[in-house]
């Protein structure tokens, strides 16, 4: 048997992301067994190829091969996996339609009042049929080429039996969306009368409207998925819910999606045949060309309950060809 450095693992990713799961556990132990044991088995077992170049034989890569995942909407190491894919899933989206198109991109929080956890399916219910009515308006229909949303639905802090949904949505419009003379530019104001109309509610919701501007340096496609892909459920979230709180938590968010897509942002999915971020392969990784690399190593990890708590063990490295 052959060990190898642990810095070969980006450890404190998956041992952190691991850690987060216990205070899951905590409450679905109470009131459902079968999650409870998938989140415990969930990324137990990593399994990394190391990669070397065919072109440079002194560079090397990590790429996941295969973990076990328990897919549960509230894992935190699950989420973490969904938010990476979607990052990933959207970099590539986002720089598919800048090769074609001229167009620029804003980035609009659109929120409801809080609610009880109780009614948190009817409010999303509401809010989706809300969205879906708006989108459509000619107002939006000759000013937004597409879309993508993201659903948060975090605890109030001082009260958890409270819940703020609201959506983080990436706009992408025209290139000359900012033209005064085209009549295109929707201003915060009027981004929030559209939502307050499509609710049908008396009351002026928040929303926030930002322009997402390149800097010098820095890629504005990378800055547009870097603001959308970080809004996944936090853990800490959760931590101040009693477990009557998160069950009706876990109650009102089933069959719930959390992502989604339109507009020209779907049909270039589409395009790239890429899968769901919430229900597809959470090994996705971003290893690129696979086929310029050669694979000359497999990295097994455990995590185990050690003597400090949750850690990871380096178990074995098998080599591909018998030498390193």
């Amino acid at each position: 048997m052959n060990y190898i450095k642990k810095s070969l693992l980006d450890e404190h990713d998956f041992r952190d992301k691991k850690r987060l799961q216990e205070s899951v556990l905590e409450k679905y132990q109470y009131f459902n067994e079968k999650k409870t044991n998938a989140i415990i088995d969930c990324a137990r077992y990593l399994e990394f190829g190391l990669y070397q170049s065919l072109s440079d034989k002194n560079l090397q890569s990590k790429k996941l091969d295969r973990m076990y995942t328990c897919r549960d909407r509230f894992c935190p190491f699950c989420n973490w996996r969904r938010a990476r894919k979607l990052a990933i899933q959207s970099y590539g989206v986002l720089k598919a339609i800048e090769a074609d198109k001229k167009v620029r991109y804003l980035f609009v929080t659109l929120t409801v009042k809080n609610c009880p956890i109780e009614q948190l399916s009817d409010t999303i219910g509401q809010m989706n049929k809300a969205f879906k009515k708006m989108i459509e308006w000619k107002r939006l229909k000759k000013s937004v080429l597409g879309w993508s949303r993201i659903l948060e639905y975090p605890p109030q802090k001082n009260n958890p039996s409270m819940i703020h949904p609201h959506y983080h949505c990436l706009i992408c419009v025209p290139s000359y969306y900012f033209d005064g003379n085209r009549d295109l530019y929707i201003k915060q104001d009027e981004w929030k009368s559209l939502w307050q109309k499509a609710l049908n509610i008396d009351y002026a919701p928040s929303v926030d409207v930002r322009i997402i501007k390149a800097k010098k340096g820095v890629d504005p496609i990378a800055k547009a998925v870097a603001e959308f892909a970080k809004y996944p459920l936090k853990t800490a979230d959760i931590k101040p819910m009693s477990v009557d709180q998160f069950q009706e938590l876990v109650n009102q968010m089933k069959k719930k999606r959390v992502v989604a897509f339109g507009g020209i942002l779907k049909e270039y999915r589409k395009k790239l045949a890429l899968d769901s971020v919430e229900d597809g392969d959470l090994i996705y990784n971003s290893l690129e060309n696979i086929e310029q690399w050669k694979k000359i190593a497999t990295l097994i990890y455990l995590f185990q309950v050690g003597e400090h708590g949750l850690d990871y063990y380096l178990e074995e490295i098998s080599l591909e060809n018998g030498e390193y």
